[in-house]
């Protein structure tokens, strides 16, 4: 195969996929660097969450906040007044009795029921056991557990006691400058269920005089993924009193890795912009700072800042804070302003005729508490909202504070947080939380709107022509190709003519080599002066250069399948596998293929994950490679140096072997994507090349494309 016809090979493709395939070793290799070396925690330990095998304490001041054996909350901004004689009268939440059965659960979980999840509670905070989705589940088996969006997560603390994160849970109230605790524990709970779903909590002096009655209630919207929660703080004391509200927000998700090793959890946030930004005040902005939940809790241990929000170095010309979530690959759990749909879809139509994006009252700061002990696989991230100071008068509707809000508890998808699904998700901007983007060294150029796009072609295909997301997802590779077809065409004809003036120089090359061979900057200056006597220009090479601009494209779709809720748990093909006696082979496209499943990890390895049976498709990925670095890629020459010789063996390595493998776990979806983009790479060349091979038979014609010389023509007219 002639050289100057490959050069384009040698040069793009194991760019584009080194590009690939670093970001995804350097991402496995930190997330295994941390699993095998522990963080170091801070040598000033954070205060203890409220564990829920503490003893039941004697007296029941062990309640209040300034007994030493409850610990502080986990916020800069509170403080505990020293007990003196000039301290106000010791305030504490009454100890209510142990019931003697747990809270009841509140929705449902029969798939395509009423209710898109079910809710089970806990008195430690009146806070959230567990939120349990009822359309969703762990594995492709509709027989295995529930999705369990928030989970009450038990870790190991100091001295060996275990620590409880419970999300949402009311963790204290600062009144008049006195911190009082609310979480309790399951020995001596601080609220009692009124009703499912519903709870009450009495703050009382050393009198046991009543001076604060709070109030909880969650309810779930039909047919929604939204819980909404209303909270009120009623003065009871008699005089104006100054409160501050802390509770508990969203706790990590699982991690679903989906094989690679990559954790893609994030604490993401919303927040209007500030007064000289947006006078309105009605521009809810998402971030794209895109904090993964690694690199808060490596912030935490490391800098000992815990803070969230607000951090204007982050966030330049933000607002106040509308809603906060932690995400995973494929589900969310926000809080946010509770919104009516119909107030929000007016928002939609005017926002500035229905300013309802006010600020949110329950995160005036926000705090990231890592708890538990040992190495990474074993902390685990809680966030931390306070409210701003609240004033409750002693008489009348201002002795009371609305601290309602609502929650979203469900997938990270396009589908089920579009507008049209909720209009408070476009009010809000909540929509915009789904982002394909895996972040790292290719975040810059993965393009959302690209993406975007492509996802909407790409459905636009299964839903309505071939309704199958494998086939639909070759389908879009083909597209895309032979909308780039015509640049890819420029771009190796292009690097054929330069490769061509190249080959016809080398002879006179070696020769110069062989002439100063002991003098290189004469070498340097001879090669230089050949090249222009030649009328050589080696910005003739740029014709790589189109191919490096369709690099987003590639990175986007990566991103775009790497992301997409659709594709978790969908079989391929048409689940034509799964018709054979239940074969596990394509029978999730978010996950590896499985062509042989052992139903058990038989080796976990670094940079790979859990290995669990036999994937067959990275192996036809590296056939398909080799073919491709075989038929395509061109024999060393005597023009190459060692040097680059050894570059082109690293990148056949690099594109036959190690991609493969660290495809190996990876997405079936993904894998079918390589697959196709390669074998069309392959076809699409030969087209190319035998182009070329025609032109070259072809007489010169004007401005030949291959770099030959205009020849006159001498024939004498007719």
């Amino acid at each position: 195969m002639p050289a100057e016809k490959n050069t384009l090979l040698r040069i793009v493709v194991p760019v584009v996929i080194g590009l690939l395939g670093f970001g995804i070793v350097y991402a496995g290799y930190r997330n295994s660097a941390r699993q095998a070396a522990p963080p170091q925690r801070p040598a000033v330990q954070t205060p203890a969450v409220a564990s829920s095998e503490q003893p039941k304490p004697a007296e029941p001041q062990a309640t209040t906040a300034t007994n030493a054996e409850k610990p502080a909350i986990d916020t800069p901004a509170l403080t505990v007044p020293p007990a003196d004689a000039s301290s106000p009268p010791m305030l504490r939440a009454r100890v209510q009795p142990v019931p003697a059965a747990a809270p009841a659960t509140i929705g449902g979980l029969v798939k395509d029921g009423p209710d898109r999840a079910q809710i089970s509670f806990t008195l430690l905070g009146a806070g959230v056991e567990k939120i349990t989705m009822a359309d969703f589940f762990e594995t492709t088996s509709k027989q295995s557990p529930h999705y369990d969006v928030q989970q009450r997560m038990q870790v190991p603390g100091p001295g060996g006691v275990m620590e409880s994160l419970t999300s949402l849970a009311a963790r204290a109230v600062l009144i008049d400058g006195q911190l009082v605790d609310l979480f309790g524990s399951d020995a001596a709970p601080l609220w009692r269920e009124s009703a499912p779903g519903a709870f009450e909590a009495e703050i009382i002096d050393e009198n046991e005089l009543p001076v604060l009655r709070l109030t909880r209630r969650f309810t779930l919207r039909p047919g929604s993924f939204i819980i909404d929660v209303e909270q009120r703080a009623e003065n009871l004391s008699g005089k104006t009193t100054r409160i501050e509200w802390v509770q508990y927000g969203p706790i990590e998700l699982h991690e679903d890795i989906g094989g690679y090793g990559l954790d893609m959890r994030r604490v993401r946030i919303g927040h209007l912009l500030n007064q000289q930004r947006d006078p309105s005040r009605q521009i809810v902005v998402p971030d794209t700072r895109l904090q993964g939940r690694t690199a808060v809790v490596d912030r935490v241990l490391t800098h000992r800042d815990g803070e969230v929000w607000p951090r204007p170095a982050d966030f330049p010309g933000a607002g106040e804070l509308v809603w906060l979530a932690q995400t995973s690959r494929y589900f969310a759990f926000a809080i946010m302003p509770r919104l009516d749909p119909q107030d929000a879809a007016a928002n939609l139509a005017s926002p500035q005729n229905h300013p309802i994006a006010k600020p949110f009252v329950l995160a005036d700061e926000v705090y990231a508490l890592v708890r538990g002990q040992g190495d990474s696989a074993s902390l685990r991230l809680l966030l931390q909202l306070t409210s701003r100071p609240l004033t409750l008068e002693s008489v009348g509707p201002a002795s009371a504070a609305d601290l309602s809000f609502s929650a979203y508890a469900g997938p990270l998808g396009r589908r089920q947080l579009a507008p049209a699904a909720d209009p408070v998700f476009g009010a809000l901007a909540l929509s915009d939380i789904v982002i394909y983007n895996i972040g790292g060294m290719c975040a810059w150029c993965t393009f959302q709107p690209l993406a975007r796009g492509m996802l909407a072609f790409l459905t636009f295909l299964h839903d309505y022509v071939v309704f199958d997301w494998a086939v639909a997802i070759m389908i879009l590779v083909v597209c895309v190709r032979s909308v780039l077809h015509p640049l890819t065409r420029k771009s190796q004809i292009s690097m054929a003519r330069f490769s061509k003036q190249m080959q016809s120089l080398a002879p006179k090359q070696q020769k110069i080599k062989e002439r100063f061979k002991d003098d290189p900057k004469r070498m340097q200056e001879e090669m230089m002066r050949l090249m222009k006597e030649e009328k050589v220009n080696y910005a003739g090479a740029l014709g790589c250069l189109p191919m490096f601009l369709q690099t987003p494209i590639w990175i986007a779709l990566y991103a775009m399948l790497y992301f997409s809720f659709d594709l978790r748990h969908t079989p391929g093909f048409y689940g034509v596998f799964q018709m054979i006696g239940g074969w596990t082979f394509l029978g999730d496209l978010s996950g590896a293929d499985h062509f042989i499943d052992f139903g058990r990890t038989i080796v976990t390895l670094p940079l790979f994950g859990a290995v669990k049976g036999i994937n067959i498709l990275p192996l036809i990925l590296g056939v398909v490679f080799f073919v491709q670095q075989k038929y395509l890629t061109p024999p060393p020459t005597s023009a190459m140096s060692p040097e680059q010789e050894m570059q082109m063996k690293m990148m056949k390595f690099m594109t036959v072997v190690m991609f493969p493998l660290l495809m190996y776990n990876a997405p079936s979806g993904l894998a079918i994507y390589f697959i196709t983009n390669s074998t069309l790479g392959i076809l699409e060349s030969r087209w190319i090349r035998a182009h070329i091979n025609e032109l070259d038979k072809q007489p010169p014609k004007g401005d030949d494309p291959l770099g030959r010389r205009k020849v006159k023509n001498l024939a004498p007219k007719p």
